[in-house]
Parts: C-alpha cells; sequence; structure tokens
C-alpha cells in the first residue's frame, strides 16, 4: 500500500512539474528566445522603422487592412509637392475654394477656409497638414489635375509604383469611404517616400502656420493638431519631427510619426488606437502614448553595430616574384553596420569571402585593388556584400621578374630545339677549330725538325775531314724534293757548302743553301 501511494505521488509531481515547463514556455510572461522584449503595444496595427537603415524594429498586424483617416493626406501633399518640382504648380498660384470642395466632407470633418475664399497654393498645402483641412485637398487636387476623380486615380497610381500592395484611395483627405483602406507597412511606404522630398519636411513639422489676409479673411495663424509637436501638450514629444494625425470612428486613432535622436531616425505607424480614462481622470490617446513608448524602446533597444570593419583582415594571398613581400592581405574596402538589438551576438555574424582569383598571384599588386568580396549575414538576415581590397602594394621584383620570363620561355619545345641545334653547331664548329690547330702545329713541328735537321748537318760538313766517319744528308730522312729545287734528293746529299757556315744564322744558312741550289740548277740546265 505504501509502495503505491509513493509511486502515484512521484507520477503526479511528474505531472505538475510537467504542466509548469509547458506553463513557462507558452505564458506571455515568460521571456521571449529573441534578443529584447516585445514593446506590446496597444493598437489594432503598428510598425516601427529605422528610416536610415530601413530596418524594421517592431511591427504588428502590419499587412492588415485598416481604415486610414486623414493618413490619407500624406499621398495627397506627396502629389502635389512633386506637381510644384515639376513645375506643373507654383506656391504662389492663387486658389479659389469652391462649393464643390465640401461636397464630400462630413459636417463634422475637419475644415479651414471658406467658400470663395482665395488664398495660394502653400497656403492650401500647409492647411491640409497643420489644420487638417480636408477642402483643401480637393483644392489642391483640382489644381494638380484638372478634377478630383483624376486626382484620385494618380493617387492609386502613385501607390502601386511604391509597391504599395493592400492600399487604396477613394477621396483626397481621408473621409470615410468603403474605398479608403491601407496598411501599417503600406503607409510606411508612402510616408518614407514623401520625406525624401524637403517641403514635404517643411509642411509635416510645422507648428504653426500664417495665412496672410484673404478677399473674405483677415490673417491668421494655424496650430498644428499633432500634439507630439506642441510644446504646451501633455504628449509632447521632445524628439519629434512629423508627420501626420486622423482619426474617424471607423478607423480609430492614428498616427504616423518621426522622431530623431543621436543621429538615428525612426519611424512609426499606430493604427486603430483608442481613448481611455487614465486613473487620474484624463483622457487618454493611445495613438500618442503608445508612439512615444515605442519611439523610446527603439532607441533604447537598438544601435547601430558594427558586424564588419575595415580593419578586419579577411584573408592571405601569396605573391609570386614579389619584391621584399610573398604574399598579400586582404580586408573589406567598407564597413558593414546593421541597426540590432544591443545584446545581439556579434560572434554570429557570418562571413562569406569569395576570392576572384584561386592559387598564387603575380606581382605587382597595387594597394586597395579589388581581388575579392565578402558576403556578410547575420541570423539569416543578408547586410550586402563588400570588395575585398589590397591592404599593401607588392612591387615587382626585376631580377626575378626576367629570371622567370627566361624559364617560361625555355619550355617552349620550339626554343628548346633551336637551342639544342646551336648548341650543336658551336660544338662542331670548335672541334673543327682544335683539330684544324692540331694539324697546323704538326705541319710546323715537322717542318721545325727538318729545318733543324739540315742546319746541323750543314755545320757537320764543316767539320776537319779526320773523323772515322763524315756524316751527309743521305744520314737522314729527307723528303724526296726540297722545296727550293728540283735537285734530287740523292744528289744534293753529297753537296758540300761553298762557303764556312760556322758562326752563321739559320737564315744566312738558308739563303747560302738558297744559292747554291740556284747555281746547281743552273749548271744541270747548261749541261743538258
Amino acid at each position: 500500500m505504501k509502495a503505491f501511494s509513493f509511486d502515484k505521488l512521484r507520477k503526479t509531481a511528474a505531472g505538475v512539474l510537467a504542466a509548469v515547463i509547458i506553463f513557462a514556455v507558452l505564458s506571455p510572461l515568460a521571456p521571449r528566445a529573441r534578443a529584447l522584449d516585445d514593446p506590446a503595444v496597444d493598437a489594432e496595427a503598428a510598425i516601427l522603422v529605422d528610416i536610415d537603415a530601413g530596418s524594421v524594429l517592431y511591427s504588428l498586424n502590419e499587412s492588415v487592412r485598416r481604415a486610414p483617416a486623414s493618413l490619407v493626406k500624406i499621398m495627397t501633399a506627396l502629389l502635389a509637392v512633386e506637381s510644384y518640382e515639376r513645375g506643373d504648380v507654383k506656391l504662389s498660384d492663387r486658389v479659389t475654394v469652391t462649393d464643390a470642395d465640401f461636397s464630400d466632407i462630413d459636417s463634422d470633418g475637419s475644415t479651414e477656409y471658406k467658400r470663395d475664399e482665395t488664398v495660394t497654393f502653400e497656403d492650401l498645402l500647409y492647411a491640409s497638414f497643420v489644420s487638417s483641412a480636408n477642402e483643401s485637398c480637393n483644392a489642391i487636387a483640382r489644381t494638380v489635375s484638372g478634377d478630383v476623380p483624376t486626382f484620385i486615380s494618380m493617387m492609386n497610381t502613385r501607390a502601386a509604383e511604391l509597391g504599395c500592395k493592400d492600399t487604396s484611395f477613394g477621396n483626397t483627405h481621408g473621409m470615410p469611404s468603403d474605398l479608403n483602406y491601407s496598411t501599417a507597412y503600406d503607409l510606411y511606404l508612402i510616408t518614407r517616400e514623401a520625406l525624401t522630398h524637403n517641403l514635404f519636411k517643411r509642411v509635416c513639422s510645422a507648428k504653426t502656420w500664417t495665412v496672410d489676409a484673404t478677399n473674405v479673411s483677415d490673417a491668421r495663424v494655424l496650430r498644428t493638431g499633432n500634439n507630439l509637436l506642441n510644446d504646451r501638450s501633455g504628449y509632447y514629444y521632445e524628439y519629434a519631427s512629423g508627420v501626420k494625425t486622423g482619426y474617424t470612428d471607423a478607423a480609430g486613432y492614428c498616427l504616423i510619426a518621426t522622431a530623431s535622436k543621436d543621429g538615428r531616425n525612426l519611424l512609426s505607424v499606430i493604427l486603430g488606437a483608442k481613448s481611455v480614462i487614465a486613473e487620474d481622470g484624463r483622457t487618454e490617446v493611445k495613438s500618442y502614448t503608445e508612439t512615444k513608448r515605442l519611439m523610446n524602446w527603439g532607441f533604447d533597444n537598438f544601435n547601430l553595430r558594427e558586424l564588419l570593419t575595415t580593419m578586419k583582415l579577411m584573408a592571405e594571398i601569396p605573391v609570386r616574384l614579389g619584391r621584399g613581400a610573398n604574399s598579400v592581405v586582404l580586408r573589406p574596402e567598407e564597413n558593414v553596420t546593421a541597426l540590432l538589438p544591443n545584446d545581439a551576438d556579434l560572434t554570429q555574424v557570418k562571413l562569406e569571402p569569395v576570392l576572384y582569383e584561386e592559387g598564387t598571384l603575380t606581382a605587382p599588386v597595387e594597394k586597395g585593388a579589388v581581388l575579392g568580396e565578402v558576403k556578410v549575414s547575420f541570423n539569416g538576415v543578408d547586410y550586402g556584400t563588400v570588395n575585398l581590397i589590397a591592404n599593401t602594394a607588392v612591387e615587382l621584383d626585376r631580377t626575378a621578374y626576367i629570371g622567370s620570363e627566361i624559364r617560361e620561355t625555355l619550355r617552349n619545345k620550339y626554343v628548346r630545339l633551336t637551342i639544342t641545334v646551336l648548341v650543336l653547331l658551336v660544338i662542331l664548329y670548335v672541334a673543327f677549330i682544335i683539330y684544324y690547330n692540331i694539324r697546323r702545329a704538326n705541319k710546323r713541328k715537322t717542318a721545325a725538325e727538318l729545318a733543324r735537321r739540315r742546319v746541323q748537318e750543314y755545320r757537320r760538313s764543316q767539320e776537319p775531314a779526320g773523323a772515322s766517319r763524315r756524316q751527309t744528308y743521305a744520314d737522314y730522312p729527307l723528303p724526296r724534293e726540297d722545296r727550293y729545287s728540283r735537285v734530287p734528293a740523292e744528289t744534293r746529299a753529297t753537296q758540300r757548302p761553298a762557303q764556312p757556315t760556322t758562326g752563321k744564322s739559320f737564315e744566312e744558312i738558308e739563303e747560302l743553301l738558297r744559292r747554291q741550289n740556284e747555281e746547281l740548277n743552273n749548271r744541270t740546265r747548261g749541261d743538258k
């Protein structure tokens, strides 16, 4: 029994523990598996975007169609500004407000000018934002395109050009209409484009506007209905710089706002907010409070973080024929930054380098030469591709280059064949010269030996006759014919010089022998 109770208790405890774990995971109060907590905006739809980075920091039902109320006036103002920039209208153009400009405005709709009142085009533009004047939008439409329906068609065409997929305009001002709808994201796209125009930025950020005296009214000052810009309201936000408020029963409280702080620029869209009674009894309009809270959340929890810096060395490539260096280091050409939560783990940044040339480079390599690129991503989001450049220059080693060119030339089979033939010819020529010189030396040696023997013989012939045996030319092997005479060698061998040769030089003896041979030859011819 006790064992059964213990087992049941163990199973019950396990079940309770599992339930606690499931509750902790699914409970909205549990920490999210993300860099920071969700601000949980109290509205039907919302979006927060960093304008400069183009990063969506927060979104809630951003693609759900909602009634935009007076936020429609942003598109009306955008077309008016573009018409002015094209030169189609001037800010000083005089426009008369007509009965038709009030035809589609409910009795509780906001207006500023009277029927038949003549004001400037600029007055109409400022009144549409500062006073949210509905009739000013219709007057603007007539001035820009000739009639309101044509202008509305232009509004829808421009929205499509900006990438709006869930937006339709049925009038110029935002009064209730089944044809008026948009989304938080589409309204962001429209506002982002409008903010690229300086005139629009001046209009949407104006706290007041003075209308000079007209044909039916004295001069008057218009004051903004955007309480984020009104430093006398309880909703004033010191960082706010625009843009537009809106309200209808169907749309609820709507607000598109921009704010700048510490060099950062945020844009928020709030749709379908409500007004509530605060604890102190005041009426609290949530479009303002949620905008301020969302903006502060964006400024406090996000910052530009460096995903890649130009100081990071990405790769090293070997370089041949370099003077004083055999490699070059690559670094990013520019920094890559992204707007990320402050506690984002940047060790998870993914870098994918690609080198344009595989293997070894050849000098020279210029500093800053683009040799590759690197793709940067974080948490599955691509943040761009940056060139990889040479961090230093590598100059060409001229000596190594010449040697390389020679080696490269020698690799050509035709060049090798030519050189081989030339070498063989040189060897044959040298062998011939050696052979020729050897033969010539041998001939000279033989001639010298013959002359030496002849001189010795002549000198012996001058010795006294008492010797046992007198040596003659016949005792030496001489050629059959002498180069000085046609007399046979046997005859010349028995001849004696007519004059003594003792003390005479070799040349003198040679001359003596030559004369004797001539005389002998002459006598021989005479006897015949």
